[in-house]
């Protein structure tokens, strides 16, 4: 498992001001770096881009957390539930997320926090080396050898990095789009890569 002495920067989305005071200063004391606490989701959102991990209330005085948790969920971020809240409330969207019932300890929602930070970690580097693997396999096609079917797909994969706009965000259609710049590479610059 992931070594949770590595510092996390964790979202605190908690209402209880002792309590999220509590779980602050137990998080600060193991080494890590505490975004908030906050006590409403509004100024929680706009702090997303600065997390690795995130502990949510799901009761914020008269709103829940979901909104926010969707946000998380959207972005990959790990996150774990730590509330008062009766578990069979959650909405079935969030089965897979962790419960923990308050009051919670900080160290046993770290381990779980390291376990879903190293699960998306071995997931997403399994999925680009398929992703290479398709991409070369679909050059070879393409190309008359291994080594210009290389060049292809490094070709493909600098000019998706270097094209201004939007990144395709899913899967699908990053896949889709590398496709497409390798067929494009392969009609206007085959002899380039033959080389």
């Amino acid at each position: 498992m992931q070594n949770v002495a590595l510092s996390l920067r964790i979202l605190v989305v908690e209402d209880d001001h002792i309590q999220a005071q509590d779980l602050a200063r137990d998080l600060g004391r193991m080494g890590h770096r505490v975004i908030g606490p906050f006590a409403d989701i509004h100024e929680a959102i706009h702090r997303l881009d600065e997390v690795d991990a995130a502990v949510l209330d799901i009761r914020l005085g008269s709103e829940q957390s979901y909104e926010l948790a969707d946000c998380l969920l959207n972005r990959s971020v790990p996150f774990v539930f730590c509330t008062a809240a009766d578990r069979t409330s959650v909405p079935d969207r969030f089965h897979r997320v962790m419960f923990f019932a308050k009051p919670c300890g900080a160290r046993a929602m770290l381990r779980q926090l390291a376990r879903q930070i190293e699960l998306a970690e071995r997931t997403s580097s399994a999925d680009l080396d398929r992703l290479v693997r398709d991409l070369r396999l679909h050059a070879r096609e393409l190309m008359p050898d291994g080594p210009s079917a290389d060049r292809l797909v490094e070709s493909a994969l600098r000019a998706l990095i270097e094209t201004p706009g939007r990144m395709p965000e899913r899967d699908e259609e990053l896949r889709q789009r590398l496709v497409d710049l390798l067929q494009e590479g392969s009609r206007s610059r085959r002899g380039r890569h033959l080389n």
